[in-house]
Formats: C-alpha cells, sequence, structure tokens
C-alpha cells in the first residue's frame, strides 16, 4: 500500500473514532439557542449588513430583522404602476463596505438594497442568466458572482462591466460554482463542483489539489479563518485547511458540509445535513456534534444546516430547513446542566429541589422523582452525571447539609435522616411543620431546621425529638422560615415570614427580634437571604425590597440598613439566594451587585440561563468559586471569574419612516423635508438580538419638546406633529439594562423647509403690500362709498354668516357637517394635549379631556324599508332636536354619515362620559318619533365613546385616528352586546392601538383598558 494511502487511511480511521465520540452532543452542558419566527421554518441563507440588520432569506423571500420584526424586502414597482414583487428563492448575500448587500436570487440575476435610497436595483444586466449560489466582494469593490450552470463571473458597480471567469478542471472549464471567499489580502477562492479554484496574481484561475479526491469532489462551504487560513468542505465530508503546502485534511465527518463559521472563542462551526460539528482548529479534533433534541427546548431546532454567521457582537447564528434561523445564545460566565440525554440516566429528569456540594468535590443534586443524583462539581468536570447517591427512599429529598465527619443530614417528606457518607441510615426522626427549607448544623452538634411552619431544633444525634423554638416573649413563632445563618460571632441569625432575629448569646438559642431604627429599616419585613462577607458585613434579601446592607448600628443599638437594590430602581426579590466571589460582587441565581462600582446587573435566558423556574433554598458553592442553582429543568453554573457586564448601549437605527403617512426612505445624514409636510413618525431599533423584548427605550425631538419619552420596544415608533419650519433633531437612546443608560445615542437631524410665502422676506412683503392695499382701498373707498358703508357693510356680514353657515350645517338635520369639523378639530386637539403635556403641578386640571362619541340609530335600515325614507328623514330631524338638548351650545354635533351622528365634547371629564351617553340613549329611547300624521315609531340607539388623551401618561400615543377607530369598535361592540347601549373607553394604560381590541370579547379581555358600558356600569378593567 502507498504511503500516501496507508496515512490517509489512518487518519480518516482516527477521524472517525472521534465523530462516535462527539456524537452523543455537546457534554451534559447544555448549548442554547433562541428561535426567530419565519415562515415555513425555511431559510436558504443569512448575512448582516454594515449597519448590524440581519438579512434573512426565507421560503416566502428575503426579509431585513431588526430582532421585532421581518421586513420584505423587494422590487420596486414597474414604470406601468405594477406592484412591488418579491425577489423568489436567495441562496446567496455579501455585505458590501458602503452599506449596500448584494443578493444572488435563483432567477432574477444579481440585485443589490441600496440603503441610502431604501429601495432594490437591479445589476449586471448582461450577465448570464442562471441560478446564483454564491456572491462575494473583493477588496477591490467587485463583486464575484457565482452561478450553476453558467460559471463564475466578476462584476464592476462602478463601470458595470462583466467579465466572464474561467475555473479550469483538467482540460475542460468547471460551470458549477458553489461557494466563495475573498481574502483580506485579495486572493479570490472558489469552490466547484469538482474542487477548489483560486485566483492568482496574473488574474488568471488555478487548480487546488485535493489529495486523496483524484475525481474531485464539490467543494460547498468556504471560510477565511482570523489566522489567514481557508478553510473548506466537501460535499462527501471532508473538512480541510489550505496551508502552504496544500489543502491538508483535519476531518472526514462522512456528512455533506454545507456551512463554516469561526466561533468568537476560536472554535470552528461546521455545519452539515445532520447537525453542527465544534471543531478545535488548532488540532481539528471534534469538541462536540449539536443535532436536534426534542426534549431539549432550548436546543437545535433541526439537523439540516444551509448557513453559519458570527454577527458583530460574537454571536453565532445557524440557519436551515426545517430549523428556520437561531440565535447561540452564550455567556462565559453561565451554563445551563440540562437532562441528560438517556432517559434511563439518573438526571434524565431535571427538576433539581435540592443541591448540595460536597467536600471531595461531588455535588449531590435531589430531584422531584425522589433520586439524588451524584455530578462531578470540580474544576473542569462540568456537572457530569456520575451516578445515583444510594439510599433506599424515593421521598423527595427538600435540604441537605454536610456534617464535619463526612456524614449527611437531609429532610424528606416529613423526616429527618443522618446517614453516613456512603448512603446508610443511620437515625431518623419525625418532622412537624411543613416543607423543610432550611438546614444548618451548628458547632455545638445541634441540628436546626426552618420549616413552612416554624422553627425546630434537634439537640444532637442522640436526643429523641425536635423541639419547637419560641422567640422570647412570644408564644410561637408563626410563619416560614426561609435563611438561618451563623455569624462571624457565632450567633444564630433567623430569617423569614415573621422578620428578623438573632440569638441573645451565642448558643443560648434564646431569639430575639433585630431593632432597626427609623427611616433605616429593611423595605420589607419577610427576608430570604443573608450573607457575611468577606469584610465583615451583612447583606440581607427581603421579598419585595431586595437587597439590603447593614450600614451599622444607631446609639441606641437599633439596625440600620441601605436599601440597595430601591435605590437602584430593581425592587422584588434580588434572588433568595446570596453569595461572594473572590472580587466582593454578591449574586444570585438572577442578578449580581457590585460593591465597587454599585451596578447591579441582571442576567437570564438571553444570556442563555434557561433553567426554567428556580427554587429557592438550592445554591451552592462548588470549588473554585463557582456557583450552582436549582431549577424546573436544570441547575444553572455561574462562573464568577469570567463575568463581564454586558454593553448599556446597543447601535441603534431607523428601520422605518413615514411623512404625512407616507413611507420615506431613512436619509444617511440630515433628513430634509420639502414645504407642506407636517407629521413625521419613525421607527427605530435597538440591535440587541439577544432579547429584543427586554429593551428600554428614550427619545426626544429637540425643537419641539426637550422633554425624554420613555416607552418599552412596543412604543418605539412615535409620530410628531404639525411640525412649523424649522430644525429638529430626533434622539434616541436604548438600553437592557433594568436602570442604567448607556452614552449611545441615535441622533437624526430633521430640516423642515419653509413655503415661499413661510419665509421671512415674503411675509415683510405681504405685510407691506397689504397695508399698501388697504391704506389705498380704505382712501377710495372713504372717497366714494362713505354714505353706504354702513349698509353695504351690515348687507355683506349677514351674508358672509349664512354662507358660511350653509357651508358647515347640514341641510336635512341642522347638525354640523365633516367640514365644520376638520375646521375646528385641529385646534380642539392642541388646545387639549397642551393641558396634559404642560400640567400645572395638580395634573392638568378639570374638565381638561376631550370626549369623542360616535352614535348610530338601532335597526334605521328598517325604518326606511317599512314606513319610506321621508320617516326616515324625519327621525333625523328629531333625534337632532333631542341631541341638542342633551348636549351643551360648545359641543359639536356632526352628522357623520347616514344615521350615524358624531358628537365632540369639550372641556368635560372623561368619568363622567358614560353617564352622557346614557342620558343620550334615554332621550331617543323614551319618546316615540312622529313620522307622519298620527303614526309614530320607537327608536334606540347604540354609542361608542372614547376619551383623548387616551392615555394620559403618554398623551400622543393615540392620536385623532386612533381614538376614531376606537370608538368605532366600541360602537360595533356596543351593537353586539344587545343595542340601546353603549360601551366607551375612559384610559388606557400601556396600551398601544396596533393592540386595540376588535370585538365584544376583546374590548371585556382588555386589561390595559379601562372600559365602560352600559351592560354593567362598574365592569371597569384596571387601568
Amino acid at each position: 500500500m502507498h504511503p500516501l494511502v496507508r496515512r490517509l487511511a489512518g487518519l480518516l480511521a482516527a477521524l472517525a473514532v472521534g465523530v462516535a465520540q462527539a456524537d452523543a452532543g455537546a457534554g451534559p452542558l447544555e448549548v442554547q439557542f433562541r428561535s426567530v419566527a419565519v415562515p415555513q421554518s425555511s431559510v436558504p441563507a443569512i448575512a448582516q449588513d454594515r449597519a448590524g440588520l440581519m438579512w434573512i432569506a426565507t421560503a416566502k423571500g428575503l426579509t431585513r430583522y431588526d430582532g421585532y420584526r421581518l421586513r420584505p424586502i423587494e422590487l420596486p414597482a414597474d414604470g406601468d404602476g405594477s406592484t412591488r414583487r418579491g425577489l423568489g428563492w436567495v441562496r446567496a448575500m455579501a455585505p458590501a463596505a458602503d452599506g449596500r448587500m448584494w443578493i444572488g436570487t435563483e432567477f432574477l440575476g444579481l440585485v443589490a438594497y441600496d440603503p441610502a435610497q431604501d429601495r432594490v436595483e437591479r445589476h449586471a444586466p448582461g450577465a448570464p442568466q442562471a441560478p446564483i449560489r454564491a456572491v462575494t466582494e473583493g477588496r477591490d469593490g467587485a463583486v464575484w458572482v457565482g452561478t450553476v450552470g453558467q460559471g463564475l463571473y466578476r462584476y464592476d458597480p462602478r463601470s458595470r462591466r462583466v467579465e466572464p471567469q474561467t475555473l479550469p478542471w483538467r482540460d475542460d472549464a468547471e460551470t458549477r460554482v458553489l461557494a466563495l471567499c475573498a481574502g483580506r489580502d485579495g486572493t479570490v477562492w472558489a469552490g466547484h463542483w469538482r474542487g477548489l479554484a483560486r485566483r492568482g496574481a496574473d488574474g488568471r484561475w488555478h487548480n487546488q489539489p485535493l489529495p486523496g479526491l483524484d475525481d474531485g469532489n464539490p467543494v460547498q462551504a468556504l471560510l477565511e479563518g482570523r489566522d489567514g487560513r481557508l478553510w473548506l468542505g466537501t460535499q462527501d465530508g471532508h473538512l480541510g485547511v489550505v496551508e502552504p503546502g496544500g489543502v491538508r485534511w483535519v476531518q472526514a465527518l462522512g456528512l455533506p458540509v454545507q456551512a463554516l463559521a469561526e466561533g468568537a472563542d476560536g472554535r470552528l462551526w461546521v455545519g452539515s445535513k445532520n447537525g453542527v460539528y465544534w471543531v478545535d482548529a488548532a488540532s481539528g479534533a471534534i469538541q462536540a456534534r449539536l443535532r436536534q433534541d426534542p426534549r431539549r427546548a432550548m436546543g437545535l431546532g433541526g439537523n439540516d444546516i444551509s448557513g453559519l454567521l458570527r454577527d458583530a457582537s460574537g454571536a453565532m447564528w445557524v440557519s436551515g430547513y426545517g430549523l428556520g434561523v437561531q440565535r447561540h445564545l452564550s455567556h462565559p460566565a453561565l451554563a445551563v446542566r440540562g437532562p441528560d440525554a438517556d432517559p434511563a440516566a439518573p438526571l434524565a429528569e431535571a427538576d433539581v429541589r435540592a443541591v448540595l456540594a460536597l467536600k471531595n468535590g461531588e455535588v449531590l443534586g435531589a430531584t422531584q422523582l425522589g433520586q439524588v443524583v451524584r455530578l462531578d462539581g470540580r474544576v473542569g468536570g462540568d456537572l457530569a452525571t456520575l451516578g445515583t447517591w444510594p439510599r433506599e427512599r424515593h421521598t423527595v429529598v427538600e435540604i441537605m447539609a454536610e456534617a464535619g465527619d463526612g456524614s449527611l443530614w437531609m429532610a424528606a417528606a416529613g423526616r429527618l435522616e443522618h446517614r453516613a457518607a456512603d448512603g446508610r441510615l443511620l437515625r431518623d426522626w419525625p418532622l412537624d411543620g411543613g416543607r423543610a427549607q432550611q438546614l444548618l448544623l451548628r458547632r455545638d452538634g445541634s441540628v436546626w431546621l426552618g420549616m413552612q411552619e416554624g422553627l425546630y431544633r434537634l439537640a444532637g444525634v442522640g436526643a429523641e425529638t425536635l423541639a419547637r423554638v419560641h422567640p422570647l416573649g412570644d408564644a410561637r413563632l408563626h410563619g416560614g422560615v426561609y435563611v438561618l445563618r451563623e455569624a462571624p460571632d457565632g450567633r444564630l441569625w433567623v430569617g423569614g415570614q415573621g422578620g428578623l432575629m438573632r440569638e441573645r448569646e451565642a448558643g443560648d438559642g434564646a431569639l430575639q427580634p433585630v431593632p432597626q431604627a427609623p427611616g433605616e429599616t429593611l423595605g420589607s419585613p419577610a427576608v430570604m437571604a443573608l450573607l457575611w462577607t468577606r469584610d465583615g458585613r451583612l447583606w440581607v434579601d427581603t421579598t419585595a425590597a431586595g437587597l439590603h446592607r447593614l450600614r451599622g448600628w444607631d446609639a441606641q443599638g437599633r439596625a440600620r440598613f441601605e436599601r440597595i437594590s430601591e435605590r437602584l430602581g430593581m425592587e422584588g426579590v434580588f434572588g433568595g439566594h446570596l453569595h461572594e466571589d473572590a472580587q466582593g460582587r454578591i449574586w444570585s441565581q438572577q442578578y449580581v451587585y457590585d460593591p465597587a462600582t454599585d451596578r447591579l446587573d441582571g442576567f437570564g435566558g438571553a444570556e442563555g440561563a434557561n433553567f426554567g423556574s428556580f427554587w429557592f433554598f438550592a445554591s451552592a458553592e462548588l470549588p473554585g468559586g463557582g456557583l450552582l442553582f436549582g431549577g424546573s429543568r436544570g441547575l444553572l453554573r455561574v462562573l464568577p471569574q469570567a463575568w463581564q457586564p454586558g454593553r448599556l448601549s446597543p447601535p441603534l437605527v431607523v428601520s422605518g419612516l413615514r411623512v404625512n403617512g407616507q413611507p420615506w426612505a431613512p436619509p444617511a445624514g440630515e433628513l430634509v423635508l420639502p414645504p407642506g409636510k407636517r407629521t413625521l413618525s419613525v421607527e427605530f431599533a435597538a440591535l440587541d438580538y439577544a432579547d429584543p423584548a427586554r429593551l428600554r427605550y428614550e427619545y426626544r425631538l429637540q425643537g419641539l419638546d426637550d422633554d425624554w419619552t420613555r416607552v418599552d420596544a412596543a412604543g418605539r415608533n412615535p409620530s410628531f406633529g404639525p411640525l412649523r419650519p424649522g430644525r429638529y433633531t430626533l434622539q434616541v437612546r436604548a438600553t437592557a439594562h433594568q436602570a442604567l443608560w448607556g452614552g449611545e445615542m441615535l441622533q437624526l437631524p430633521v430640516a423642515l423647509q419653509p413655503a415661499w410665502w413661510e419665509t421671512g422676506a415674503a411675509r415683510a412683503a405681504g405685510v407691506l403690500a397689504g397695508l399698501a392695499g388697504v391704506w389705498g382701498w380704505t382712501r377710495w373707498r372713504t372717497r366714494q362709498l362713505r354714505h353706504k358703508e354702513a349698509v353695504l357693510k351690515a348687507l355683506v356680514d349677514e351674508r358672509t354668516a349664512e354662507l358660511r353657515e350653509l357651508s358647515l350645517t347640514d341641510a336635512l338635520t341642522g347638525l354640523r357637517n365633516r367640514r365644520y369639523l376638520e375646521l375646528r378639530l385641529d385646534d380642539d386637539l392642541a388646545l387639549c394635549l397642551r393641558r396634559f403635556e404642560t400640567p400645572d403641578a395638580g395634573g392638568p386640571g378639570p374638565d381638561a379631556d376631550l370626549l369623542l362619541l360616535l352614535l348610530d340609530l338601532d335597526h334605521f335600515k328598517r325604518i326606511n324599508d317599512t314606513h319610506g325614507h321621508a320617516a326616515g328623514d324625519a327621525v333625523l330631524v328629531q333625534l337632532a332636536q333631542r341631541l341638542r338638548g342633551v348636549f351643551r351650545e360648545t359641543d359639536s354635533l356632526v352628522r357623520w354619515g347616514g344615521e350615524e351622528v358624531l358628537v365632540l365634547a369639550r372641556e368635560t371629564e372623561r368619568r363622567d362620559a358614560a353617564e352622557l351617553a346614557a342620558r343620550v340613549c334615554a332621550a331617543v329611547r323614551e319618546r316615540p318619533f312622529d313620522i307622519a300624521p298620527g303614526e309614530t315609531v320607537h327608536v334606540s340607539v347604540s354609542i361608542g365613546f372614547c376619551a383623548f388623551p387616551l392615555d394620559p401618561r403618554h398623551p400622543r400615543l393615540w392620536d385623532w385616528r386612533a381614538c376614531l377607530g376606537l370608538a368605532d369598535s366600541a360602537l360595533y361592540a356596543a351593537k353586539a352586546q344587545g343595542r340601546d347601549g353603549y360601551v366607551g373607553a375612559v384610559r388606557a394604560a400601556g396600551l398601544s392601538p396596533r393592540d386595540a381590541p376588535d370585538g365584544l370579547a376583546a374590548w371585556r379581555a382588555e386589561t390595559r383598558l379601562e372600559v365602560a358600558t352600559s351592560v354593567d356600569d362598574d365592569a371597569l378593567s384596571p387601568a
């Protein structure tokens, strides 16, 4: 056998063993992903542009993703007025240095999205028409395009020249290009159906030999590593790297290699037809194989991988067929020990309710199934399963502790068990008081147990029973005991539902409440956790007020507490567990507080810490400084030494613009608006893809309002207007932190140009011309018509008033018409908004609201059909008369159309809306309407109303059109609940217009809307 063949066979055999060993998965620590919902879960390609936006090719077309929604990217409408159309199936994309995105389509050739124009443009019209499988931009700005069937071509965007390229394969030219890579040194590589080609400095293409593949093999994936080496993957599963001596194979996976990417840690990600491989780039060893596991909700969503991409933040994205798009959730300090893959393994059910770290480095985890599982807690052990700790009982262990002699104490199902290190039961005692929550072994040999109801003490191993402990001067200690700790001076401290207590003297067992100084007490009486740090400070966690620090004691011996969480805006329990790391930071399973910087950070699912519901009283400290917390779907391992707080200011982009309600291309610099544009709507997004829903935003339009408006992710599309000509600056900032804001800010200058008549010179000229005209006309009129002035002025005024009244009044009913409302509406809305946006110290004041009531006569068509349209007209005329008797002269009654009447009640109170609507219903219902001599008909009315502004805290969130739409929806709800009544929106709290209820059931279920109905006047949802 040839030595080369023998060495290759040995390499393949070794690699096969490595594959088999890695096939079990990524080890006991979970690899977690977050999925992006895409149509049909099929994504052939992904990319990220220079601004940070993600591009996702879906089964329904190409989209751009800002963390919140997929925006379709389509060709603009043709000149003949046809609608926009999608780009079809897209398999290749490449970001350009100038911000564009190059897109290779299946049937439309090469196109590019230009963010400056917010449009897609076609390119390379003379290029061969064939499905494009690969696109990349070279260092010189040229675009390399690989097709299937028509070969490779180079496209120069500046000259728009297309240059066909010839890829040599023996004596023929290969036309099926599958992958492209433009190296940082200017070298261009092409993977094709027969192998790999390299473009030399002479501009010619040269075949790159693939050792052991004499007949060639399709090269489907290329990647330039950070060290400049080129990695390649073939259809038959070879993974190799190009080195000075040629291609060196490092793995033979036996599966097509379809995607390659290099992680932030240097690890190579290899996407195949059946999962993802992690490969050590230095040794070529397979570290893990990730495949879909239905038992892991946060795992890989599918196995047929089409793309891998490391984004600008360093996170890895995976795309595929049946997988969709997923983002790898990872933080170097956090890892989840999920269930064992083998259903028969000890930790197949990973609901861990109690945790204990033993002195030998092992960790005992008590599961909900009654097993106590042995895990490897040593550094590098990754909590691997070592077996089951021997215990003949299958009751659920609630709390555990290890004694100095290596024996174990545990409470389970109403029994206190003392066991030898090998699991033998030495003795047990009955327990009272419900579930055990704390177990403390004291230096005097006594065992203390905090229960759901009370505190118990076993004097020693020879004692027959446990005794209930009562504080001094109190008959009983009521409620749950959540924490038992010995202070550095040896005294016992007890925390729980009954507050904070401590021993009078060390070891005497006499408990007394800890006195607290007025104004410096704990923010909540229920104490969940205590911790004495190395510097001797006491830290306390409470149920509602979170983390506290003991400042010291006053002259009367009362404790003085500092409320850390409350001061930093992070109320609620800190975690129920307190641990100190080597840097003096305080940890729980969801927060970390650094006293040196006075910074409190949260963490969770966005960082890959999805371990279900955490359990109180289930935590341990591992060898090497790690921390362990129990949860409903596993264990959270924290390595504090690897913790780095996340960035406060993710990059911000303008993801959408509307001017006067019409789409507008986001500008690269200043937004210049032509004259006549008065309203501006902006959609922005912070490109933090870990968990976009947790982001909070602040924005303001300087020049209009200097105060910041704070919103959550649902409120990131504000509208501004009406705007006057001038200069403005939109400022937006975002944070993923619960309380801190970074310094990065999005700033969009806006210039609204004036019309010619709005310029200063035009105004001055107009004033002068007007003055001159008035002066001349007055002189002439005075001389010629002085004696007729009074009579003519009276006639003109009278006629003008009549004409104006006729133009603003409905001819049939005498009610106002829509034109009247259009003339009055802007002033009414502006006046109302000023009351709420510039209120006095006591608020906007009484009678500050506008009420919008939409009335509709019930079964009016029946009147017309039965009695004729003349009868219907008579009913409308009488309806107008009755409404004038209910409303004030200052209110506007507008015939909105047919039998609908719109009422705008000014300067009133929103709480009076229901009473006003009820009066209207009564005025219509109580007396019949005359429709002919001696003939009457009974009529009722349904009403939907809405108060403006609907959300007083955010007056501009619900504009006029949104409130009118909500009133219309309320009218239909009033019809649905039986007619002859009303439904109305009194106040909104955190509800956006796009979430407005539609239908009676939605109105009843919406908790963010205060609703008034005639069916039950008290049926108001909480604000």
